[in-house]
């Protein structure tokens, strides 16, 4: 068996590295992955793999879908940074200079949305800044956010707090809407709002 490294960091479970009792297997009652959770079970909490539509979609809230036709993504990552840090670093700023939201080229047409341009999103919690990046790697129906944007060349003081409240798309999410077990983020792959270019 090849020693553990770069092309082989995965295989724990087969050396007993990930229960407290060095046998192989994972760290569960059966020592297997387990599809029906026995710790789940022990709380009362439903064991199964279960699917709940989110607490707003167009099934959930097809009126509110009328008024808000997008699907926001708002949990998209970037390589560049860390969840909301490290913007202030000048090189980083220069690789991801400013908050983006992808959107089909189809629906960039319709709205006379061109790629590059700053545009609103919106929902009944708010509305934020975001330059729109016209792509056919999202589907027509849903807008894809980076999350986390503040700008650290503002003024940090009250109220404007490096235009937070601007550009951070996180306060177009809900709270409280995880799964029975407190797990969950959903919230952050289905919120309904609806895309406007800045006129």
């Amino acid at each position: 068996m090849p020693p553990e490294g770069p092309t082989r960091p995965s295989q724990r479970w087969e050396r007993g590295q990930l229960r407290p009792d060095g046998k192989p297997g994972f760290n569960t009652p059966t020592g297997k992955v387990e599809l029906y959770s026995k710790f789940f079970e022990k709380y009362g909490i439903d064991p199964l793999p279960y699917y709940r539509e989110p607490v707003e979609s167009p099934v959930t809230t097809p009126e509110l879908y009328k008024k808000y036709p997008f699907i926001l993504i708002s949990g998209r990552r970037n390589p560049v940074y860390f969840h909301s840090e490290l913007r202030q670093i000048p090189w980083l700023r220069e690789t991801d200079p400013e908050p983006t939201v992808e959107i089909h080229p189809q629906k960039a047409k319709e709205l006379e949305i061109s790629d590059g341009e700053w545009v609103y999103i919106e929902n009944d919690r708010g509305r934020v800044k975001a330059k729109a990046k016209v792509t056919p790697a999202i589907h027509p129906k849903c807008l894809s956010a980076s999350h986390g944007w503040w700008l650290p060349e503002t003024d940090g003081k009250e109220p404007n707090l490096f235009k937070t409240w601007e550009y951070n798309v996180n306060q177009l999410t809900r709270m409280g809407t995880q799964g029975s077990s407190g797990f969950g983020g959903s919230i952050f792959r289905c919120v309904l709002c609806r895309i406007n270019k800045i006129k």
